[in-house]
């Protein structure tokens, strides 16, 4: 697979823990690829607040968007490309 260009935007208690709010990070289109990119960057624990490996996955309690849509939404295996645009949200809390 080639390499891709995307920005990755972090909110809330993310964007304070890891003191960036966008990075723009290369990648092969893949969101396993792109999470352990992105931990390069910020830190190894990036990777386990983001991905759950045992279910070699994104955690479900973390909101993630490709270009405004959820990959929950999303049926088909995800390919990243050029210039998509990633939210990450922590869990949500409060009441």
């Amino acid at each position: 697979m080639s390499k891709v260009f995307v920005k990755v935007m972090l909110f809330a208690t993310l964007m304070k823990k890891y003191k960036t709010e966008e990075l723009i990070v290369e990648c092969d289109g893949t969101l396993k690829g792109l999470i352990k990119n992105v931990a390069k960057i910020l830190g190894e624990e990036f990777f386990n607040d983001i991905y759950d490996k045992g279910y070699d996955n994104i955690r479900k309690d973390i909101i993630f968007l490709i270009n405004g849509r959820s990959i929950k939404d999303l049926k088909e295996e995800v390919k990243l490309k050029d210039n998509d645009v990633i939210s990450i949200f922590p869990p949500l809390a409060g009441g």
